[in-house]
């Protein structure tokens, strides 16, 4: 029974995780420059960026169901999807409207091109369904999952969790910008972007996202 039992875990952790690691078995040291994001935080950068976490949690939480759907349709863990929600949009709190149209984000000069939950960028990417749709965050999990086979080519060498690790940097910075394993974030938004993300996805994760 206990053998059946850890044989049952394993598949429901194939299918939580898919093809890319589970966020649980990636390496963090937390947010830095992103940790004063919400105002003062006093403790360790996991800490601060796990304040950040519960920050958003309740509005996180609102899109679970369709954020679970995304990652099992593009197999890969959603917990990860949900970090990526937390980071970019504060879970859709910093989105506002644009040319009579609500879901946009990176607004500037009157002018905005982060689309969504995920905030695709439209000088890139021609956005794909509405700001809080099964549809958008696949399109952002296809483009997640293209920056991870990247790293995926370029680093051969790296296990599973360093290249889904990699890869959510790129999301943010571009795969170029990832030279080496432990200072991909260096450069990158807040320099802390994967260790930020990874520790956020943590966090909800052992909440039961």
């Amino acid at each position: 029974m206990k053998l059946f039992s850890i044989f049952l875990s394993g598949i429901l952790a194939d299918r939580q995780c898919g093809d890319y690691a589970c966020i649980e078995a990636m390496e963090t040291v937390g947010c830095l420059d992103t940790c004063y994001e919400d105002g003062d935080c006093f403790g360790t950068q996991m800490y601060c960026c796990g304040k950040l976490a519960a920050n958003d949690w309740d509005d996180l939480f609102k899109f679970q169901s369709v954020v679970r759907a995304a990652g099992e349709a593009m197999r890969i863990d959603h917990n990860i999807l949900g970090a990526i929600i937390s980071r970019e949009s504060r879970a859709g709190r910093k989105l506002e409207s644009w040319n009579g149209e609500y879901g946009w984000g990176k607004c500037s000069g009157g002018s905005c091109y982060g689309w969504g939950l995920m905030q695709v960028d439209r000088r890139f990417h021609e956005p794909k369904g509405a700001w809080d749709s099964q549809e958008h965050l696949e399109q952002a999990a296809q483009i997640l999952i293209d920056q991870i086979n990247c790293i995926s080519r370029k680093f051969d060498r790296w296990t599973l969790p360093m290249k889904t690790k990699g890869g959510i940097c790129a999301y943010s910075a571009g795969c170029a910008h990832v030279q080496n394993y432990d200072g991909m974030d260096i450069g990158a938004d807040g320099n802390d972007y994967a260790n930020d993300s990874v520790c956020r996805g943590q966090w909800f994760k052992n909440r039961g996202f």
